[in-house]
């Protein structure tokens, strides 16, 4: 029987090889890696800009607590209002007024006359009763030992009775031979408002600069406390900030006063109290600034033989430069404590103190008297002390400063 012929299958063909040869897969170009690469050359460059920018950061510091603390005002709650003259406007100086024996009528003038009028006039003012004997090996020559009344004899090596009638020498504050230590002036601000925080303010080891805001209450019993406790005194002269939000207090100096009305506030203000050596400026970033009107303050600081601490709350200030054309003694602040009220930024700025003064021989550091600052000063002076660094009043500061400014 004959079969059905049947179609075989049809195998399938295997592929045929290729000789060409297979493609790898294309990389990506770019992408993470180049991310990777860049991000890392980011890195870098920051680290370098934050490294550079922390040596720079300190030496900025400084004037920005400046500025900052110029917009910052004193709790003027701490202090009830005073009734007149406290709040006056128009107070006004005769211009054939007598010398009154009050802090910088001293000058040409007879230092026991006392006048009427000025509040305080005839409080006692009271010498440091916590001071050694004054002997010529406890003074520098020339410099100290000049805080006593006018026209007692002289030990060798104190003022010349000249130096007497200058406010700035007669009521500065003694200061031991500290040979090549170098030094430092903690100066607090903002004084008398607070008058507690103020007393503890007098505990600290001295001797210490402490500057009275002029529109404090029963300021002559603390200013003669502070100066009996063997510290220096000034007057904190309220003057114009740069927000107008910000209230400087009464008889401050505003840059739109004429020169009769800055007259009339700076007499109404170097009357509230006697026994300080000068004035150093509250506020003040805008006033400050105003050539015009510095130079009347200026010339009122030389006609009445005081220094001026110029606290630069503002880089734009031209006191210091004023002070130096006219020449009244100034000098300007090195370090702000604590613009900041806090504990760990207060501990840099007193590093920094530190690093300024063995830089330069000398430093002023101007704080507030708040919990946190007074903690830290009684904490930080014994220590400082024991690393061989002098605390002296801002009189000695200025002293050593001309010095090094002239060779």
């Amino acid at each position: 029987m004959a079969r059905r012929a049947t179609t075989a299958k049809r195998r399938k063909a295997a592929p045929k090889k290729s000789n060409r040869k297979k493609t790898a897969p294309k990389k990506k170009s770019g992408g993470i890696g180049r991310l990777m690469l860049g991000g890392a050359f980011v890195a870098g460059t920051l680290s370098a800009i934050i490294a550079v920018g922390s040596m720079l950061e300190l030496d900025r510091a400084s004037d920005e607590f400046g500025r900052s603390a110029d917009q910052i005002a004193p709790d003027y709650s701490l202090a009830e209002p005073e009734p007149t003259p406290m709040l006056r406007k128009d107070y006004q100086l005769a211009e054939n007024a007598p010398a009154r024996g009050r802090t910088g009528y001293l000058v040409g003038g007879n230092s026991d006359n006392q006048g009427d009028g000025a509040q305080g006039s005839t409080d006692k003012i009271t010498t440091p009763q916590s001071k050694p004997p004054v002997t010529g090996s406890d003074i520098l020559p020339g410099d100290s030992g000049s805080d006593r009344d006018a026209g007692v004899n002289l030990a060798p090596g104190n003022i010349s009775p000249v130096d007497q009638n200058v406010p700035w020498r007669k009521f500065a504050a003694l200061t031991p031979d500290t040979g090549n230590k170098p030094v430092i002036a903690i100066v607090i601000d903002d004084a008398g408002l607070d008058q507690p925080r103020t007393a503890r303010t007098l505990k600290l080891p001295g001797p210490i600069t402490i500057a009275y805001l002029p529109y404090a209450r029963d300021l002559q019993p603390q200013v003669n406390a502070a100066r009996a406790a063997g510290h220096e005194v000034m007057l904190h002269m309220p003057m114009e900030p740069s927000s107008a939000s910000v209230d400087p207090g009464p008889h401050a100096l505003l840059s739109s006063y004429d020169r009769q009305t800055i007259l009339n506030e700076m007499t109404w203000m170097l009357d509230r109290f006697d026994g300080y050596v000068g004035v150093n400026n509250h506020m003040g970033s805008k006033f400050t600034s105003d050539p015009e009107r510095m130079r009347i303050v200026m010339e009122v600081m030389k006609s009445r033989g005081l220094m001026f601490l110029d606290s630069r709350t503002s880089a734009a200030s031209v006191g210091y430069s004023t002070a130096n054309q006219l020449g009244v003694p100034a000098i300007t602040r090195d370090i702000f404590i604590d613009d900041a009220d806090d504990a760990e930024k207060i501990a840099d700025m007193l590093s920094r103190t530190e690093r300024v003064a063995a830089k330069q021989g000398f430093a002023i550091a101007i704080g507030h008297p708040r919990d946190l600052t007074l903690a830290a000063l009684h904490k930080w002076i014994p220590e400082i002390l024991a690393k061989g660094f002098v605390l002296v009043p801002i009189t000695d500061v200025l002293r050593r400063a001309s010095q090094h400014a002239t060779g």
